[in-house]
């Protein structure tokens, strides 16, 4: 009967710790991060000294829930990957942590370091992140679907710009059209040409889409000045849409991606190390 008692105990701590948290989760999603402890402890029908005997703190209780997200996500990109093609995987995974922002208010404001969440996102549960995302990254680049002077650092920081979209733009349709913009910018054709509408000789071409406007053949081509090529030092084209092409052709892009992916091979035999992926 004795050894029952402390068994039992320990149980019902785990179930009250998962109701606070459980709880929370919903709270933060629906009103925010303003939610106070004692409203949370109410709705879990528990009391305040349970919640601060789990959590001492609103912040430990935050940092917990976010991490609980965290995991979620990462799971999410290691699933994409067997789901889907090496480039619709890096697509997909984007757009799900989109999704989440949409929907969670509470992580949306922790992820963008905003509301009452105000110190910003721990460093190792940005490796988590980093993880599946520099791997998606890679396999996306490694067959062409995603153009290669795009890093971890850029997809990242685009992903808290759907964080930032999901808090401000009032309409949630011009949010998602505003993000398939920008993905369409960071795909490559098939045939090697860039999502800019330009060909490798930067001849504007007329694309079917169904997430972006066509562009007229023909459209004026904004004044530029011509950027050299990085690889042949030819004139690289002006388009008239889009971001600004690096390289003068596919040619070059392809020999550019071949050496940035010879110099940044680890030497033979050093393999990653654990939590590094992706971290910079």
């Amino acid at each position: 009967m004795n050894a029952t008692a402390p068994r039992a105990e320990r149980v019902d701590a785990q179930r009250n710790r998962r109701k606070v948290l459980e709880t929370a989760d919903r709270l933060f999603a629906e009103r925010g991060t303003a939610v106070a402890l004692g409203e949370i402890a109410t709705a879990a029908g528990v009391g305040a000294g349970t919640v601060y005997r789990h959590f001492p703190t609103k912040e430990a209780l935050m940092a917990t829930v976010l991490d609980l997200r965290t995991e979620q996500l990462t799971a999410r990109g290691l699933a994409l990957r067997e789901e889907r093609g090496p480039g619709e995987a890096f697509f997909a995974f984007l757009r799900h942590v989109s999704e989440q922002a949409f929907a969670n208010r509470g992580i949306c404001e922790a992820l963008a370091s905003r509301g009452e969440w105000r110190r910003p996102l721990p460093t190792e549960g940005r490796c988590v992140v980093d993880s599946p995302l520099a791997s998606l990254l890679l396999d996306a680049q490694r067959v062409g679907a995603v153009r290669p002077d795009l890093d971890v650092d850029d997809a990242r920081a685009m992903m808290l710009g759907f964080v930032a979209m999901a808090q401000t733009l009032a309409s949630p349709e011009r949010a998602w059209r505003l993000m398939e913009v920008l993905l369409e910018g960071l795909r490559t054709d098939v045939d090697g040409t860039v999502a800019d509408g330009t060909d490798a000789d930067g001849m504007e071409m007329k694309r079917n889409s169904a997430t972006r406007n066509e562009i007229p053949v023909g459209a004026e081509i904004r004044n530029e000045t011509k950027r050299k090529c990085p690889v042949c030092g030819a004139a690289v084209p002006v388009s008239a849409t889009g971001r600004p092409a690096k390289y003068c052709s596919s040619a070059c892009r392809q020999k550019a991606f071949r050496e940035q992916r010879k110099t940044a091979a680890p030497p033979a035999g050093s393999g990653p190390r654990p939590g590094k992926v992706g971290s910079r």
